[in-house]
């Protein structure tokens, strides 16, 4: 088994220095195409390849200079291009690095891309870059998946967010959380801390303050773990309370919007897109399949849907899309239930109802889900410019929520509508701001909760030191595991009787 692991860390090594090249622009999408190329042999290589004007040898090269030159494949000029220098010390792969800027023309790129793996680089994927830069310790594995995500980001605020949690702020936190672990543990391991005055620093306003008063000495543990296992506590709460936030920007949450024919779904849709991008007709049935949209509101990226109107029909087309439709709510974070201001509640009605009760049934049923993303049914009154004949009494009993009133065609309210949509979701943007943003952060977060809940329990009842004792070495682990990478770990998970 010794001989096994050796092997592999040997395997690591080689892995971790040699020379790679990957190209870093999508092909054939911009006038600029950038190859990368990194590693301990990157000036060598493209050395042979590039002719520049000033600089004979790249390893002479000035760090974060750029030069001039012409790349050629056995004599033949391919391309004018500009490199740019970053040696090792300062750049986020750990090793040297060129970024050749190069016309961007797949063809060229794919040459040029091409003429560097003849040279003895390696080809690989753009990712194979940030493993690079996490082999050699330039950033852990959350700043790693944060890089990742900032590529598929579709808004602004997204961007925002997780170049600084790839900057370090949710790892900063999780490492704040394993400084307060290791406070616990010195505080059941060391005789130490029961003598003298004790002091802790406050984690959010910087101040030392004594965390225990002048009791007997048996007294003094108990309140201190209690006080620390409580800030632990508090940490981990805060942390997981902004998975929605960062969960939703890295994962477009689906909006389906629902209704019987003619209520104006498709109106409702245009009018949050600011544009006609939905066919919108008179005729009931209009809409025979699902349309969808991405949309940005506040920041907050949703797959909209625009579903067939849901009725009995003898229409196969039609009865087809109603089908379609009921599949798509399956997979909704949220719903938008619409009705018809100017028309009676009437049968259609409350099959949508009925619909959103088994939906509502079917996703709250997933705890864990649950909590990470706050299902919900936003009901809408469409047609208010119009005389008012639905009974509302109806709607609101069953969805137990305020209906929302508005006009789609005069785009009256729709900001009400587009608030209502984020308002579960912090999205004033504060920089350096730690966030929960991958499901495999927050399912280990959510361990770390369960498992300090128990360790509190334990010290209640006076009871079980060796215990709590093991649960301060899962909590470690599970803290260790958020940073380094590790999807899941086995916790075990006890019972106080």
């Amino acid at each position: 088994m010794q001989k096994k692991d050796d092997k592999r860390t040997k395997n690591d090594k080689l892995v971790k220095h040699k020379t790679i090249a990957s190209i870093v622009t999508p092909l054939g999408e911009g006038g600029i195409g950038k190859v990368m190329v990194s590693g301990p042999n990157a000036f060598t290589i493209v050395n042979k390849i590039f002719t520049g004007k000033g600089i004979a040898d790249l390893q002479n090269a000035v760090n974060q200079k750029l030069y001039y030159g012409y790349i050629h494949d056995k004599g033949q000029r391919l391309d004018e291009v500009i490199l740019h220098i970053i040696k090792k010390e300062g750049s986020f792969t750990g090793e040297d690095i060129v970024e050749i800027n190069c016309h961007g023309g797949i063809r060229v790129v794919m040459r040029i891309y091409e003429c560097l793996q003849s040279s003895g680089a390696e080809g690989v994927p753009q990712d194979a870059l940030l493993q690079q830069s996490f082999e050699n310790n330039k950033m852990d594995f959350v700043q790693k998946e944060a890089l990742q995500a900032v590529v598929h980001a579709h808004t602004k605020l997204g961007v925002k967010v997780l170049l600084d949690q790839h900057a370090g702020a949710l790892s900063s936190a999780l490492r704040q959380g394993l400084e307060i672990i290791e406070g616990i543990e010195r505080a059941f391991l060391k005789e130490s801390w029961y003598h003298g005055a004790i002091i802790h620093t406050d984690q959010y306003r910087g101040e030392e303050k004594s965390l225990i008063p002048n009791l007997a000495r048996e007294g003094r543990e108990a309140l201190l773990n209690e006080k620390m296992l409580s800030s632990l506590e508090n940490h981990i709460r805060c942390l997981l309370e902004t998975a929605s936030l960062g969960m939703a920007l890295t994962t477009p949450q689906v909006l389906v919007i629902l209704g019987k024919p003619n209520v104006g779904k498709s109106t409702i849709i245009n009018a949050i897109l600011g544009e006609e991008r939905m066919l919108v007709h008179h005729e009931p049935g209009t809409t025979r399949d699902y349309v969808s949209e991405l949309i940005s509101v506040h920041g907050v990226p949703f797959e909209i849907m625009d579903t067939a109107g849901i009725r009995d029909t003898e229409d196969i087309l039609e009865s087809m899309g109603i089908e379609m439709a009921l599949e798509q709510l399956q997979r909704a974070d949220k719903v938008m239930a619409v009705f018809d201001n100017s028309r009676p509640f009437d049968q259609e009605d409350a099959e949508i109802l009925s619909a959103l009760s088994s939906w509502s049934k079917k996703k709250n049923a997933d705890d864990l889900h649950q909590n990470v993303n706050t299902y919900k049914i936003i009901p809408v009154v469409n047609k208010c410019d119009l005389a008012a004949r639905l009974d509302r009494k109806k709607i609101e009993s069953a969805v137990t929520q305020p209906l929302y009133s508005l006009s789609a065609r005069n785009r009256d309210r729709l900001e009400d509508l587009k608030e209502r949509l984020v308002g579960e979701l912090d999205t004033t943007y504060k920089p350096m701001r730690p966030i929960v943003f991958t499901r495999r952060q927050y399912c280990l977060l959510a361990k770390a909760d369960v498992v300090v809940k128990q360790a509190k329990n334990y010290l209640n009842t006076g009871d079980k030191t060796c215990m709590i004792s093991g649960l301060i070495d899962e909590l470690k682990k599970i803290f260790t595991a958020c940073l380094e990478g590790h999807g899941t770990i086995n916790i075990r998970v006890e019972t106080t009787r």
